[in-house]
């Protein structure tokens, strides 16, 4: 039984490197100009100045002043004009402003396109390592049937017929080249007839064996 060449692997040209690999995964804002920016802290009661109150305020009558310390809008209402709560504001906001230009311009357009160019790599690459893995278990199918034509007795002996065949044809050919050769000196004569007993010695020995073996006196031959 004669096995056909295995196919040739033709491997992508796409192939996994670690160093690759590492290179693909440095995505983060240090690759970007813009950094983000430090939380704002918390304004402190005495960053506010909100005393002493104002004279305004303190002119109230009681009543009036004590209705203002008991309304949470009212005392919101002072707190907010005041000029460092304004000033906290304003740095909230323009902190938001720069936030949301990182998660336009940085997250959005760069770092989630980057992103999505790697997870297309790494399925080009989970693509490559199926045709790879499927090449190996082609190639693995291959060396089980050549171990198993190898091994196999009945191929084993059909072999050994052939070879016990080859071995009486080379017999005949050496009278046969001893004919065609014509004039001949008896050194030449004395050569083939130790030349034919040798073939044929060897001829009938692997008969023996294979006569032997379709007997199953012996296992094989090694």
């Amino acid at each position: 039984m004669n096995l056909k060449t295995p196919p040739t692997a033709v491997y992508p040209s796409t192939t996994i490197n670690s160093l690759d690999y590492l290179d693909m995964t440095e995505i983060h804002l240090d690759q970007t100009s813009q950094k983000i920016p430090d939380p704002v802290k918390f304004v402190s009661i005495e960053e506010l100045h909100a005393f002493p109150l104002p004279k305004a305020l303190e002119s109230l009558p009681p009543s009036v002043f004590q209705q203002f310390l008991e309304s949470k809008d009212l005392l919101q209402g002072y707190l907010k004009q005041l000029k460092a709560y304004q000033e906290k504001q304003l740095e909230i906001i323009d902190q938001l402003g720069e936030l949301d230009n990182i998660l336009e311009n940085v997250i959005h357009k760069q770092l989630i396109k980057d992103y999505a160019a790697l997870v297309d790599k790494i399925n080009q690459q989970i693509k490559s390592i199926n045709i790879i893995y499927q090449e190996f278990l082609n190639l693995e199918t291959y060396q089980y049937q050549l171990l198993s034509n190898n091994f196999n007795q009945d191929i084993l002996k059909l072999k050994f017929k052939k070879l016990l065949e080859k071995t009486n044809q080379d017999s005949l050919n050496i009278v046969k080249n001893y004919h065609e050769k014509g004039e001949s000196t008896d050194d030449d004569f004395n050569n083939m007839i130790e030349n034919f007993k040798e073939s044929r010695k060897l001829y009938h020995s692997r008969k023996e064996k294979l006569h032997r073996w379709e007997e199953e006196r012996v296992s094989g031959f090694v």
